[in-house]
């Protein structure tokens, strides 16, 4: 199965007095529609016991977890709008990360988590771009590999997929920081 996680790195902060700063940051994860995909959150906060885990669709507000698609807590789901959505242990958040089954390009956009700590002022918000793509984006065309002849069968070459061209596509007029592709 053919992976490719875009991570883009954007950084915005909110001055809401001279020594506080809140930041967050945007990853892009490409996923294939009627797949499944990984929505991860990282954040340090996600690891302590008994901490509620919000996840909405759209940019995070500031003090509130809006458009709710699914609300954990401790890894027990509490809410959720679709049973397409699930709670998963990761290695980035002990039950902070979010799969979502069966995609369709209509779940492509902004999704955020927000880990709400205790206390005033503490919540950790991390914001994932999806990007679901038609399957057909992935199959190689054959005509393609047709006109490969015996002569360039060896030769070292370098090709970029269909499924690679269209996230590009889709990514386009966005800076892209650091790019992993496992296959």
């Amino acid at each position: 199965m053919n992976v490719l996680l875009l991570r883009v790195f954007t950084f915005t902060s909110v001055f809401t007095g001279p020594m506080v700063v809140l930041a967050s940051t945007t990853e892009t994860v490409v996923g294939v529609a009627g797949g499944r995909v990984l929505l991860p959150c990282r954040s340090a906060a996600a690891n302590q016991d008994g901490v509620e885990v919000c996840w909405g669709r759209g940019e995070p507000s500031l003090f509130t977890c809006h458009n709710t698609v699914m609300n954990s807590k401790g890894g027990v789901v509490k809410y959720r709008s679709s049973n397409r959505f699930s709670v998963s242990s990761t290695v980035y958040g002990r039950h902070a990360s979010m799969s979502i089954y069966k995609t369709r390009p209509s779940d492509s956009g902004f999704y955020h988590c927000r880990v709400q700590v205790p206390g005033p002022f503490n919540d950790q918000t991390f914001t994932v771009h999806l990007i679901v793509i038609s399957p057909q984006s992935v199959v190689s065309d054959s005509s393609e590999s047709a006109n490969v002849n015996k002569q360039t069968l060896n030769t070292p070459h370098t090709t970029v997929s269909k499924f690679i061209r269209a996230a590009m596509e889709t990514l386009k007029g966005q800076t892209a920081v650091e790019v992993d592709a496992a296959y």
